[in-house]
């Protein structure tokens, strides 16, 4: 008697961990991404049963590598955990009738003009805004939209290019360094704290996972520092932005797997910011494992392929993470390492600067130089343990002139 094959995983240019996460359910693993030595998906393909070289973003080259599946006598299905690999797999997954969430709805999430005016016929909750479509046209739309506001890519994600009017000064300053037909959405600015909104779907049925609390440096630049998971909140708040997370992904017709949507708590009551069809960055989804013993790769990956669906909210417990920031120069070591890592509740310290390297400047792709996580029983003791942590961290950055740092760049 033969063993019936196991259900396959396709991963895009996955992180170590979905690949893990997809063993663990059940499921055997295949590993596609255009450069299998880059660093990240070179972990992953260690851990994968079989990986492949694809350009996967263009959907043909795809489709020549593994249209074959499609008589595979398995259930396969494709899984893309960030923006684009979401996109790329879903349409895949269409085209070869695989299970997975619709492209269309896919699709709708990452166009934020289109998200935001359906949403605001269907709830509450409205939140002015315009197209622009010509960089000419940017002073007038802000004008009628209104000071402040924000001005950012109709399908931009992760923070990029994003940019706060304060005044028709700001928005003439934009325009003129933006190409005739930027693609634009101007709405207006919300403000208050920032949470993010994990949840899962099955068959059209949303679960919201957890609620995490978005710490950012302020405006103008609003930088991310960190994420507290879950967020104090009271019960009418917790549900307000439950329903209006549950309506967002209706109107996107969100049928099943993982979503992120954040949302600002205004003074009106909770606003959509944006909506996405994965799981929120690398942060989010680590603290919802830690803090409610929840993965959210696995729960996706077996809900898909019809294995058996890992425990998860086995946990009540507060995870946190906080970015850190590091002076400029050239970095000659950080001290203090052990010493954050034997803090009771402390589970990782990261530098993402190789020593002896040029510290970069903090933008919205490099958020932070480095993080801290923890977790433990209670919010004020998360709170605690972070900014000790923080504190006996001691880098040692040695400045660097003016002429070094371009002769660096160069």
């Amino acid at each position: 008697m033969t063993t019936p094959p196991k259900p396959l995983a396709v991963l895009l240019s996955p992180r170590r961990s979905a690949v893990e996460a997809a063993r663990a359910v059940g499921a055997s693993t295949l590993v596609l991404a255009p450069d299998l030595s880059k660093p990240g998906v070179r972990e992953a393909v260690e851990a994968a049963d079989d990986a492949m070289t694809v350009q996967w973003m263009d959907h043909s080259r795809l489709m020549m590598s593994i249209g074959h599946l499609a008589n595979f006598p398995a259930r396969i299905s494709i899984f893309g955990f960030a923006e684009a690999s979401a996109l790329a797999a879903a349409r895949a997954n269409e085209a070869l009738r695989f299970p997975g969430n619709p492209h269309a709805a896919v699709a709708y999430l990452t166009d934020k003009a289109a998200l935001r005016g359906k949403v605001n016929q269907l709830t509450g909750a409205p939140v002015r805004f315009e197209h622009c479509d010509r960089a000419a046209h940017l002073e007038a739309v802000a004008l009628r939209v209104g000071f402040p506001c924000v001005a950012k890519p109709r399908t931009g994600f992760g923070g990029q290019d994003v940019h706060l009017l304060r005044d028709v000064a700001d928005a003439a300053f934009l325009a003129a360094g933006l190409p005739p037909e930027p693609a634009l959405i101007v709405e207006e600015f919300l403000e208050g704290p920032e949470f993010s909104v994990e949840a899962h779907s099955l068959a059209g049925a949303h679960t919201v996972l957890a609620v995490s609390r978005k710490h950012t440096s302020g405006a103008p630049e609003s930088r991310e520092t960190g994420y507290d998971l879950p967020a104090e909140l009271d019960e009418e708040t917790t549900e307000a932005i439950h329903q209006l997370v549950v309506a967002t992904l209706n109107t996107a017709g969100h049928r099943s797997g993982p979503s992120q949507t954040e949302v600002i708590l205004t003074s009106a009551g909770p606003r959509l910011v944006e909506s996405h069809a994965h799981p929120g960055e690398d942060p989010i989804s680590d603290l919802l494992l830690l803090a409610r013993g929840t993965d959210l790769a696995a729960l996706a990956i077996a809900t898909a392929l019809g294995l058996p669906r890992p425990a998860g909210g086995t946990r009540e417990r507060y995870a946190g993470v906080r970015q850190l920031r590091l002076p400029p120069g050239v970095l000659v070591a950080v001290e203090g390492i052990e010493e954050a890592l034997a803090l009771p509740g402390v589970t990782d310290v990261e530098i993402s600067v190789p020593l002896g390297g040029h510290v970069p400047e903090t933008t919205s792709r490099v958020a932070g130089h480095g993080c801290v996580t923890a977790v433990t029983d209670g919010p004020q003791e998360l709170e605690a343990v972070l900014r000790k942590a923080q504190d006996v961290l001691r880098p040692v950055v040695v400045p660097v002139s003016a002429n070094e740092e371009e002769h660096s760049a160069a």
